[in-house]
C-alpha cells in the first residue's frame, strides 16, 4: 500500500518546504525590485512589417469535471490570430489515483478536449507538454494523452522524439522542462532547447522554467533567460502558476520578448491566488535586414473565476493590471 499522501515536488527538501509554505500562504513577492512589466500595449520594435500574430497562454491545469467556458471578449482577443499556443499540464487519463490523496499529479478528463476546441481551432492551437507533470502517469498514460490530443487535431510537441514543432516555414516552437515531479527520461529538457533552432526562422522558446508560485523570478532564473535571448528571437515562460512580468530584452540592438512566466490559463481552483494568468498576443515579422522580429505585444490579465452553476470562466480580468493586490494577504503588488 502506497503512502496516504503523496505529494510529489522536483525539488530539494529545504526548496519542498518552502513550496508547501508559498501554496498556503499564497505566492511570494521576493525580487520584486529585479524585473518590471512593459505596458500591456507596447511597441518593440520600429519597421517591422508584421506577417503573423500569435497568442500565448500559460498552463492549462485540469478542470476536475467542471465545465470550462470563455468569454466574448477573450474569444475576441485572441481572434483575429494566427495560431493559439499553451502549456497542456497534466495528462488526459482513468488512470485509478496512487493513493486516495494526490493532489500533486495533474489528471484531465476528456472534456479539455471540447472546451480548447470553443477557444481557437484546434489544427491551429500547439500545445506543449514539456513540464513538470508530464510524467505524472507514467510513459504509457503520456503518450496515449498525446494521442487522445493529436486525433483532435491539436498539434502536440515537448518530448525527446519532439522537442520544437515547426508551425509554418518561419517560426519554430521550441520546447523545454527545467523541472519533473518524476524521474523520467522521455520529456524535452530545457538545457537541450539550443540545439534545435532553425536558421532563418524565428525560433521561439516556450520554457518550463523558474520557479512555482512566485511573482517575480529569481535573480538566477533572470540571468539564465537573458543568456536564453542570446539564441532565441523570444523566451515564453511558465510554471510558476501565477503572472510573473512580461519585459523585453535589448539583444545586439534588438529588443526582444521575455515573458517570465504566464501563470495560469484555467483551472479548478477556488482561491483566487491562483485563478490568474495572462495572455500575450505578439505580431512577428521581417525587418528591412530580413531579421525576424517581435514588432508589438498586446497582453491581458486573465481570471478563470468559478461560476455559480459550478463551471469556471475564463475572462480579461477587471483588476488593474499594474497593482494586482489580489494575489497575497498583504499587498501591493506593483508590475509597473
Amino acid at each position: 500500500m502506497g503512502p496516504l499522501i503523496n505529494i510529489t515536488t522536483p525539488y530539494n527538501v529545504s526548496e519542498s518546504i518552502y513550496w508547501l509554505i508559498k501554496y498556503f500562504i499564497g505566492p511570494s513577492r521576493k525580487n520584486s525590485g529585479i524585473i518590471k512589466s512593459i505596458p500591456p500595449f507596447s511597441l518593440l520594435n520600429n519597421n517591422v512589417t508584421p506577417k503573423y500574430t500569435l497568442v500565448f497562454a500559460g498552463d492549462i491545469m485540469p478542470m476536475r469535471k467542471r465545465q470550462l467556458n470563455f468569454s466574448a471578449r477573450l474569444k475576441e482577443f485572441v481572434a483575429r490570430s494566427d495560431y493559439f499556443i499553451g502549456n497542456f499540464e497534466g495528462t488526459i487519463t482513468e488512470q485509478a489515483k496512487k493513493s486516495w490523496f494526490s493532489p500533486s499529479d495533474q489528471r484531465h478528463d476528456r472534456g479539455i478536449i471540447d472546451s480548447l476546441a470553443a477557444i481557437f481551432p484546434p489544427e491551429k492551437t500547439y500545445l506543449s507538454v514539456a513540464n513538470n507533470h508530464a510524467a505524472d502517469f507514467g510513459k504509457e498514460e503520456f503518450f496515449a494523452s498525446v494521442n487522445i490530443l493529436e486525433s483532435c487535431k491539436f498539434k502536440v510537441f515537448g518530448w525527446n522524439e519532439r522537442p520544437f514543432v515547426d508551425v509554418n516555414d518561419d517560426i519554430r516552437l521550441i520546447a523545454g522542462t527545467m523541472w519533473s515531479n518524476r524521474k523520467c527520461d522521455y520529456i524535452a529538457g530545457l538545457q537541450d532547447s539550443r540545439h534545435y533552432t532553425k536558421p532563418q526562422a524565428a525560433n521561439i522558446l516556450y520554457a518550463h522554467f523558474g520557479y512555482e508560485h512566485e511573482l517575480f523570478p529569481r535573480p538566477k532564473t533572470v540571468k539564465m533567460a537573458k543568456q536564453l535571448l542570446h539564441t532565441f528571437d523570444a523566451v515564453i515562460g511558465h510554471h510558476s502558476h501565477c503572472p510573473q512580468p512580461v519585459n523585453a530584452e535589448t539583444t545586439s540592438g534588438i529588443n526582444k520578448l521575455l515573458v517570465y512566466s504566464l501563470g495560469n490559463f484555467c483551472g479548478a481552483f477556488r482561491a483566487r491566488k491562483y485563478q490568474y494568468g495572462i495572455v500575450v498576443k505578439a505580431d512577428l515579422g521581417k525587418s528591412e535586414s530580413g531579421v525576424w522580429l517581435t514588432q508589438k505585444v498586446d497582453w491581458r490579465l486573465t481570471k478563470c473565476s468559478l461560476t455559480p452553476s459550478g463551471g469556471c470562466t475564463v475572462d480579461l480580468s477587471n483588476d488593474n493590471l499594474l497593482n494586482i493586490n489580489i494575489l497575497r494577504r498583504n499587498p501591493k503588488l506593483n508590475y509597473s
